[in-house]
């Protein structure tokens, strides 16, 4: 008896398993020809929705032109008569997200007669910046005005002009991108600067490895740059010399034939850079201050990376309501560049830029760690060595924990360079530039919360809670922390991604813990940082 019922019941499961795994099986659409792509194309504002219907919404639309359906198709990695292949569909919406303009998307496909019908839905957000912005940071603010569209005439392209001035220069630049030349791959990138204290001025024209699949890269860059540059104790510039540099770089490169899911690629080119140095003096007397080196470099590139085909999209991390493209890994790279005499250096020197990420999801935890080294060798030993390594961990969605671990120490670090801390870095209850120093290290913990979602269809904001560790060594023009300091603050932060192209702008509040009161931070950056800045 208990046989029978144990065949029946392998029977009644057989009925039922197999079904549902063949439809399974049927329901896989790749290899499946595409025979239509259709765009449903969404302006900023839905103004069929009571909430976003008023003429405040209309009048915004009606300056905006609707992303193309030309330039959108010119961005995909399939058309019409292609095998569709899922992780091409998703490789393209994060190449539309990493512009910038839109967001969300969502590309989905559904079996028709004779194959698969896939549609691509895009959302564009506001791209016309006309009028001022700001930055304050305890007692250190910037300002500017800019007239910029970075989706002109719904083709992608970015034009602008600005006027910035912060505590270092102010003046004027002149911005062209264009990533996707006459609908082709190729990108032309042009700026100019006419600086208070000099001239900026760069020129790119590439054709990237698009996407993961692409075999072959070439490309070209040249640029200049004159600025006066300045060392910092406790967030005044205590040094200050001039720096003339020009570089220029060509380049070819290949992808590696091997693991669908795991791209290697090699890039060789040429590289020119120099680097003048002039004037550096203490601020305060205008005693000299030792002359940082005059580099000249010019010889062969190498370069290789390894990119896993491991990418998921999250929201609810560093915004709450935008899609974010997070790369799983793990990732490396490595580019050297060898000068010596013969091939136009100065001298004999090795360049190396080294690079590593990976990342992990756990539930509605994200985690994710980086490491870096930089710098060069020559005469026998390293030289402006950097090596750093940063772990963070979030939890995704309305609320939640946030945590950023990050520690860098150098090694005969150039004389015009600084490891500093300070609110620009992530000690907020300091200045920016505040402690000096040649090393690092620096913990971020903090609680928000999500008070409000899409407040008059335009932002959401939430409160945050936050304390900081941090700490620096080895100063060369100021004091260091001499030991940890720690501050603790709240704030606010607004989920700008219907506005602009920056999806968040928070304003702390962050008191230290040597009684000095607070420091107020007005920024639009974050935490989740790949490199902080001034290690590049």
């Amino acid at each position: 008896m208990t046989y029978r019922r144990g065949t029946v019941a392998l029977i009644v499961l057989a009925v039922l398993v197999v079904p549902l795994l063949a439809q399974a099986q049927d329901e896989s659409l790749d290899g499946l020809p595409i025979v239509a792509i259709t765009f449903d194309r969404f302006d900023i504002f839905d103004t069929t929705d009571p909430k976003t219907d008023a003429w405040f919404y209309r009048w915004a639309n009606a300056l905006h032109v609707v992303s193309k359906e030309d330039f959108l198709r010119s961005m995909l990695l399939f058309k019409e008569g292609d095998l569709y292949s899922e992780s091409a569909a998703a490789e393209s919406a994060r190449i539309l997200r990493s512009l910038g303009i839109i967001n969300p998307i969502t590309i989905t496909a559904r079996r028709v007669e004779g194959g698969v019908e896939v549609t691509v839905e895009t959302h564009d957000r506001w791209s016309l910046r006309l009028g001022g912005q700001g930055d304050v940071s305890g007692s250190r603010s910037s300002f500017g005005f800019d007239i910029e569209e970075n989706n002109l005439l719904g083709w992608g392209k970015s034009l602008g002009v600005a006027y910035e001035s912060d505590n270092e220069r102010s003046g004027w630049s002149f911005q062209y991108f264009d990533p996707n030349v006459l609908n082709t791959r190729w990108r032309l990138k042009l700026e100019h600067a006419n600086l208070s204290d000099g001239s900026r001025d760069e020129l790119v024209i590439d054709r990237p490895f698009y996407s993961l699949a692409t075999r072959w890269t070439w490309g070209v860059a040249a640029g200049q740059e004159d600025v006066e540059e300045h060392l910092y104790s406790e967030s005044d510039s205590v040094v200050s010399g001039y720096r003339n540099s020009e570089i220029v770089r060509i380049w070819g490169g290949a992808r590696l034939p091997g693991n669908s899911h795991i791209t290697r690629r090699v890039v060789a080119g040429w590289e020119y850079r120099q680097d003048l140095y002039s004037d550096w003096q203490w601020e305060s007397d205008g005693a000299p201050y030792p002359q940082p080196e005059n580099l000249l470099i010019e010889g062969p590139s190498l370069a290789y990376q390894q990119i896993s085909d491991d990418f998921v999209v999250v929201e609810g991390f560093r915004a709450w309501t935008v899609q974010e493209d997070v790369a799983m890994g793990p990732n490396f790279s490595v580019s050297t560049v060898f000068s010596t005499p013969a091939t136009g250096g100065d001298q004999r020197r090795l360049l190396f830029d080294l690079g590593a990420h990976a990342a992990r999801r756990k539930g509605q935890w994200l985690i994710l760690g980086d490491a870096w080294l930089t710098g060069r060798h020559e005469n026998t030993e390293f030289r402006n060595l950097v090596a750093g390594v940063q772990f963070g961990a979030a939890q995704l969605g309305r609320q939640g924990l946030q945590m950023r671990l990050l520690a860098e120490t150098s090694r005969q670090l150039d004389q015009y360079r600084q490891l500093t801390l300070g609110a620009d870095i992530g000690l907020r209850g300091w200045d920016p530039d505040y402690f000096d120093g040649t090393g690092r290290a620096l913990l971020n913990v903090q609680w928000r919360k999500l008070l409000k979602e899409d407040v008059f269809g335009l932002f959401s904001v939430g409160v945050v809670v936050f304390g900081d560790a941090g700490a620096t060594w080895d100063p060369r023009v100021g004091p260091d922390t001499d030991g940890i300091r720690l501050d603790a603050g709240v704030g606010l932060l607004f989920d700008l991604s219907h506005l602009s192209r920056t999806n968040l702008l928070r304003v702390d509040v962050a008191f230290p813990d040597d009684g000095s009161g607070p420091t107020i931070t007005i920024s639009t950056s974050t935490i989740f940082r790949l490199r902080p800045s001034g290690t590049e």
